[in-house]
């Protein structure tokens, strides 16, 4: 190596470390309607440089596959939308053959199997740190994009991944990145794959040492609970003594990732969802994280995935409930979570110790959640306002302080002015006037009639409020200008119990914990309350009896049982069972007091049948309640038989007496290939002695009748009827309320070749006999679903189809455009009525990446609207080569055409009496009774695909989108048909021939000046010349007739004609060089400053246009490359845009 070379070298890398924490600028983007296919580039793309964004947010690779030696990216489920791709592309085109002689020259008559030659590397691509084995895959960038119509940005990017021995008993597991936007999973699959997990782990058998983002699990014993994701710290290590007695110690120190909260649902009577989270503080628009979500229904624990219980929006917080489980108004939904909190950067400390012998077990565990008071981030709280917070100790409700900040005038956010007005000072008034908006200010929701404040509209910005003024005194408004502080918190515990076998048949367990809870570390006020502590302690006696060939058939368990929790313990996460509160009808009572439980209980167990156990228990809360239970539990399982229980009686004494009686009981018989089953759930609440409060006491009664069978290997079924009646107290007696009639079946084909399918399906409907004792109306629902997967004639045939109908609801969505760095975004500003204000019709997608300085954020809002859905999924892929392709005569011929056929919808409506609510086929999204679809069609059908010749291909494709929002809908509509030729005439030449036509509509009610009917057609010949694998030139030309044939529109019309050349130059192991020109003329009849005119002209200007690009990749080393890029263009009577960019990778 020279020593230029070496200082060059040298010189890059210091440049790369200084600037290793910012974003990376890649060497191609390209914006590309995609519906579920396309070409990418014609040369392989780089595997670990790939991205694609939709609306500003990365496409996991889940959702797509990406063929990197030919470049063609599939959509799983196509989207027919704009999305935006980011790679780097190798220097050839690996999907083609290269060879320098005729293949049919090599002798094929090799009788033996043996190697002519043994080609090895010189280097191993593993041995990073010498001796080590490690695996590694990665790079390192260091980027800089400049231009005349944009700012200067200085962009770095690092992934790197490791795997493999650092030594011989320790092992490394790395990945390694500095992206700062995590990237979520969608919560619609049972197993999640976590993109924003980034950690380096040294572990062997008996150490693991994590940094970075890791889980942090229950330890052992009862009262310290939790589950969260950290970023950190964290080592385990364990040893065994020379009495092979095991010790282990886990260490963690860490950043808390999340806030837990635990939500109770009641649902909703045929509504599926979706059920919005929110946090423990109440706030309304949280974003949960990934995978720490444990839902309930009726105390039963759910599965996460669109094929099992429910599905989740993490970023929106919503909860959906598929046709699994219909949701009715007496569904008891309980959510346990964890949500992004960042009010404060909040610190976690962690430390467990655990001690197993033969005989004995023992524990200690400490662990610590606190805020930093002194680092809050997204609440700017000043030196007053921290007093103010000192002073109100515990007193959250009081956390509120008023948020009108001066804040001077920016452009890029909605300000008010101060004005007096009919004898009232100090009014705001949304003002874009640089001499008095001055004042940014939040509103806080706080119901009708009881602020001063309306929502008055939306701008690009976000929401615009209103002063209305008072009448008599009285707020006519919904909102104040108030902002509610989340105050620094504290939350820490430590634990220490022993488990003892004192003998063969008994042991005794018991365990201490004591808790320091700080609602509010501004201030010292409200301490004395911090402090907890609590006990348990469990006794349990075993005795085996009844044997059989020498094994003990029955046993019986004894145990006793008493829990002590002071007035002020507070457990780190809910302990206790999912419905203890509602057993013990203490829910949202609110008692104060030290708790106590007491438990007696016996438990019989059969090795074969099954057991049964019973409990006494009590439980009081100081002096405030007292109850006492009776609890039965059991399985059983004999001669055909199967039985499982559980009942309890409880009689409770507190503002009220109460008397709660409940069972719940499924038995079966299995006779012949059938199961014949029953099963009830009763409940009977009384309470008595408060005659000045609304009695809550009810009743209700749930049966149901099944048949299905008990041998599931080839064929699983199952019909059931099922009926509910309800009762309220009406005086002094309960009076039947409403009745429920349920009807359903779920049909599973297991032993299908090639084939399978299931059915689900329910209806429901619900009488109600007194809308005075149960505000509920009554509704009739149905949920349903279909799957079947079909593949014949060696995979030629493959078939698809998915149908599920039900009901719930539809959110109003609100959005608004936030500025970013120039070249980052994906949406550009065009001030139409140039009057300075960002308004919603004013932004259009970036056709260049010069305009890319904004993105579209989707707000999350409360207002939902009654829907009934219906998504359908129907996908035929036709390849009659893999049957017909050694035939001869006509199905020789046949076997060259294959057919790729695509239908999906996801359509919502409000109108049951509409004949087409639940049919897909109807989609007219000019239909008032649509709330919201999103639909395509696509047929793709290929001749001579894979001729090395001649190929063609026909497609039709419709989209069609309509969005609610909170403002008014969203339509738009792309239809076409497309034709495309492919002829390689000679080795050197090809022509390609591809022409469209089409219709592209948008309507939107929300604003004005957005409504266009765009019929389209267009033809483009491409002539290339490739004379060898390192170069290639290409002429092409396209000629476009645009046309609006909106009703009541202006009828612009658009012609262009341009004419372009290309050429890529490639260099093996040194670099590539690749340029772009093109000139187009356009006439357009219409107003240039609109959206039509932009969508017309394709971001360009009427009269001659040129555009240009020139890019270089030099290959320094085997692991170093640089990359220089060039884009420009021109319009009449406007400036040349120039944009350029440079960066340099390194490859691990």
């Amino acid at each position: 190596m020279s020593g230029m070379k070496f200082i060059f070298i040298f010189l890059t890398f210091i440049w790369i470390q200084h600037g290793l924490f910012a974003q990376s600028t890649p060497s191609r983007l390209k914006k590309i309607f995609v519906v579920d296919s396309v070409d990418l580039d014609t040369l392989s793309i780089y595997p670990n440089s790939f991205k694609v964004y939709h609306k500003g947010q990365v496409i996991p690779d889940t959702k797509y596959k990406l063929d990197f030696a030919s470049s063609l990216f599939t959509l799983n489920d196509p989207i027919g939308d704009t999305l935006i791709f980011s790679y780097k592309v190798l220097p050839l085109d690996f999907s083609k053959q290269y060879r320098l002689r005729d293949s049919s020259m090599i002798y094929s008559e090799q009788k033996d199997n043996y190697n002519l030659f043994k080609i090895e590397n010189s280097y191993s691509v593993q041995d990073v740190f010498g001796g080590s084995q490690l695996n590694k895959n990665g790079s390192i960038s260091r980027g800089v994009s400049f231009g005349n119509n944009q700012d200067l940005g200085i962009n770095s990017s690092l992934n790197l991944e490791l795997s493999g021995n650092i030594s011989p008993d320790l092992k490394m597991l790395a990945s390694v990145s500095d992206a700062n936007i995590p990237i979520q999973p969608d919560g619609n699959t049972n197993k999640l794959q976590e993109f924003d997990k980034v950690f380096i782990q040294i572990y062997n058998d008996r150490l693991k040492l994590i940094a970075g983002d890791f889980w942090l699990s229950k330890p052992k014993g009862y009262f310290m609970n939790y589950r969260k994701r950290a970023q950190g710290l964290s080592f385990n290590y364990s040893w065994l003594t020379a009495k092979n007695n095991e010790w282990s110690t886990q260490t963690s120190g860490a950043l808390s990732k999340g806030k837990f909260n635990r939500q109770i649902i009641q649902g909703l009577e045929a509504n599926q969802g979706p059920y919005r989270l929110v946090g423990a503080e109440n706030e309304p628009f949280i974003v949960v994280l990934s995978g720490t979500e444990k839902v309930f229904i009726d105390g039963k624990l759910l599965e996460r995935g669109q094929e099992f219980d429910y599905t989740i929006d993490y970023n929106s917080s919503e909860l959906v409930f598929t046709s699994r489980n219909l949701i009715t108004k007496d569904t008891r939904i309980v959510v346990e979570f964890q949500y992004s909190d960042q009010n404060y950067a909040r610190s976690l400390i962690q430390e467990s110790l655990v001690f197993k012998s033969k005989k004995m077990d023992f524990w200690i565990n400490l662990y610590g959640e606190q805020d930093a008071k002194n680092q809050p981030l997204q609440q700017e709280i000043s030196p007053d306002q921290r007093f103010y917070l000192s002073q109100i100790g515990d007193s959250l409700d009081l956390a509120k302080i008023n948020s009108i900040d001066s804040v001077g005038y920016f452009d890029n956010q909605n300000l008010y002015k101060l004005i007096d007005t009919l004898g009232v000072d100090s009014v705001l008034v949304f003002s874009v006037n640089p001499d008095s908006a001055f004042y940014r200010v939040f509103f806080e929701y706080v119901g009708s009639g009881n602020g001063d404040y309306v929502l008055d509209n939306y701008n690009a910005l976000g929401k615009v409020f209103r002063w209305i003024a008072p009448v008599a005194g009285v707020s006519q408004g919904d909102y104040v200008p108030s902002r509610s502080i989340i105050t620094p918190k504290k939350q820490q515990m430590i634990s220490s119990g022993f488990k003892w076998s004192y003998s063969k048949n008994n042991s005794i367990e018991s365990e201490w914990a004591l808790s320091n809870t700080d609602l509010n570390t501004f201030s010292s006020l409200s301490s004395e309350d911090n402090i907890g502590i609590s006990n348990r302690t469990r006794w349990l006696n075993t005795k085996k009896f009844g044997k059989s060939d020498s094994i003990a058939l029955w046993t019986i368990q004894n145990s006793a049982e008493i829990e002590y929790l002071s007035a002020s313990f507070k457990p780190i996460q809910q302990y206790r069972a999912v419905e203890f509160d509602r057993d013990w009808n203490t829910r949202n009572k609110g008692y104060e007091g030290y708790q106590l439980i007491g438990t007696l209980g016996s438990k019989l167990s059969h090795k074969k049948f099954g057991s049964m156990a019973l409990d006494a228990q009590h439980f009081g809360v100081g002096d405030d309640y007292k109850g006492n239970r009776i609890f039965s539990l059991g399985k059983w399982n004999q001669e055909g038989w199967s039985a499982n229980w559980d009942a309890s009686y409880l009689s409770a004494e507190a503002e009220n007496q109460s008397k709660f009686f409940r069972h719940r009981l499924n038995l079966s018989k299995n006779i012949g290939p059938f199961k014949l089953g029953y099963k009830d759930d009763h409940e009977r609440n009384m309470f008595t002695g408060d005659t000045n409060a609304v009695n809550p006491s009810y009743e209700f009664f749930d049966y149901q009748f099944y048949l299905s069978n008990h041998d599931t290997s080839k064929l699983e079924y199952k019909i059931y009827y099922r009926e509910r009646f309800d009762r309220r107290v009406d005086s002094l007696s309960l009076k039947k309320t409403a009745k429920a009639t349920t009807a359903g079946a779920e049909l599973h084909f297991n032993s299908l070749k090639n084939q399978k399918l299931r059915l689900i399906g329910g209806y429901r409907s619900l009488d109600v006999f007194d809308t005075i004792l149960m505000n509920q109306k009554p509704e009739n629902s149905l949920i349903g679903r279909v799957e079947y997967n079909f593949k014949a004639w060696k995979n030629a045939l493959q078939w698809s189809t998915f149908y599920e109908v039900g009901s719930g609801l539809e959110q109003k969505r609100e959005f608004l455009y936030i500025e970013v760095n120039s070249g980052q975004g994906i949406y550009t500003w065009i001030d139409y009525n140039e009057d300075g204000v960002k308004d919603l019709n004013e932004f259009e997608v970036a056709q260049f990446i010069d305009q890319a300085d904004y993105i579209r954020v989707f707000v999350p809002s409360n207002s939902y609207v009654n829907t009934y859905s219906n998504e359908f999924n129907q996908t035929i892929y036709w390849r009659p080569e893999r049957i017909w392709s050694k035939k001869k005569g006509f199905l020789k011929f046949m076997s060259r055409f294959s057919d790729q056929a695509r239908f999906r919808v996801n359509k919502k409506t409000n109108n049951i009496d509409n004949g087409n609510v639940f049919n897909p086929f109807e989609n007219r999204v000019a239909d008032s009774a649509l709330i919201s679809t999103n639909a395509f069609i696509r047929n793709a059908l290929f001749f001579n695909r894979t001729s090395s010749i001649f190929a063609a291909g026909y497609n039709f494709q419709q989209n069609q989108s309509k969005t609610l929002l909170a403002s008014g809908f969203d339509s738009r509509t792309n239809r076409y048909n497309e034709l495309n030729l492919r002829w390689n005439i000679t080795r050197k030449f090809a022509l390609v021939l591809v022409g469209q036509q089409g219709l592209k509509q948008a309507l939107a009610d929300y604003t004005s000046g957005r409504d266009y009917s765009i019929n389209y057609e267009w033809i483009k010949p491409t002539l290339s010349y490739q004379p060898s694998t390192n170069f290639r030139l290409t002429l092409d030309a396209r000629a476009v007739q645009k046309e609006n044939v909106l009703t009541g529109g202006d009828g612009e019309t658009c012609q262009i004609v341009d004419f372009g050349s290309t050429f890529k130059y490639n260099q093996t192991d040194k670099g590539s060089f690749q340029g772009e020109f093109k000139v187009l003329r356009i006439e357009y009849n219409g107003n240039v400053n609109s959206a039509i005119g932009f969508e017309m002209l394709e971001a360009l200007r009427p009269g001659l246009n040129y555009t240009w690009s020139i890019g270089y990749q030099k290959t320094v080393s085997k692991n170093l490359q640089i990359t220089f890029q060039y884009l420009g263009r021109k319009s009449e009577n406007t400036r040349i845009i120039h944009t350029g960019g440079m960066e340099v990778r390194a490859f691990f």
